[in-house]
C-alpha cells in the first residue's frame, strides 16, 4: 500500500513539475509575443518615417530644379542683356563717343542686377533652410502628440483592466465571506 501512494506522490511530483515547466513555456512565449510586437511597432515607425524623408527628398530636389531653371532662364536672360548691351556699346562707340558716359551706367546696371539676384539668392536659400528647419519641427512635434495620445489610451485601457479586476476580486471576498459566514454558522450549529 505504501508503494502505491510512493507511486501516486511520485506521478504528482512529474505532473508539477510538467505544469511549471509548461507555464515557463507559456510565459516565455507570451514575452517573444510582446517582443515581436514591439520590433513590428518600429518597422513600422521606422518605414513611415523613410517615406517622410523620401517625400521631403523628392519636394526639396523638386524645389531645388524648379529655382535652377529659374536662375538659369534669369541668367540667360541676363547675358542676353549683356550681349545686347555690348552690341549697342560697338554701334554707339562707332558712331558716337558721347554715349561712352551711359554704357558705363548701363554696365553698373548690370553689376547691381547681379549683385541684387545674388543677395536674393541668398535669401531664398536662408529662408528655404529656415522653412525646412519649421516643417522638421512641425513633423516632430505632431509625431510627440500622436506618441502621447496613444500612450494615454493604453494608460486608459489598463485603468479599465485593473477596474474590471478590482471588482472582480471583490466579488471573490465577497463570495469568501459569505462561505465564510456559512462555515461559521454551520461550525456554531454543529
Amino acid at each position: 500500500m505504501a508503494k502505491y501512494y510512493d507511486l501516486v506522490h511520485l506521478a504528482s511530483d512529474q505532473k508539477d513539475l510538467l505544469i511549471s515547466q509548461l507555464k515557463a513555456e507559456i510565459f516565455e512565449i507570451q514575452q517573444r509575443d510582446k517582443d515581436y510586437l514591439a520590433l513590428r511597432d518600429q518597422l513600422y515607425t521606422i518605414q513611415q518615417k523613410y517615406r517622410h524623408v523620401q517625400d521631403e527628398k523628392l519636394m526639396q530636389d523638386n524645389d531645388y530644379n524648379y529655382r535652377h531653371d529659374q536662375n538659369v532662364v534669369s541668367i540667360n536672360a541676363l547675358r542676353k542683356e549683356i550681349e545686347d548691351l555690348r552690341f549697342l556699346l560697338n554701334e554707339k562707340n562707332r558712331s558716337n563717343n558721347e554715349y561712352q558716359a551711359e554704357i558705363g551706367s548701363v554696365r553698373d546696371q548690370i553689376s547691381r542686377r547681379e549683385q541684387e539676384c545674388v543677395a536674393l539668392q541668398r535669401e531664398v536659400g536662408s529662408k528655404s533652410d529656415n522653412a525646412y528647419s519649421l516643417r522638421k519641427d512641425a513633423d516632430n512635434l505632431q509625431y510627440e502628440l500622436a506618441k502621447l495620445r496613444e500612450e494615454k489610451a493604453k494608460d486608459q485601457d489598463e485603468i479599465n483592466r485593473l477596474r474590471d479586476a478590482v471588482a472582480f476580486k471583490e466579488r471573490e471576498c465577497q463570495d469568501n465571506d459569505a462561505k465564510i459566514k456559512s462555515v461559521d454558522y454551520d461550525l456554531y450549529k454543529s
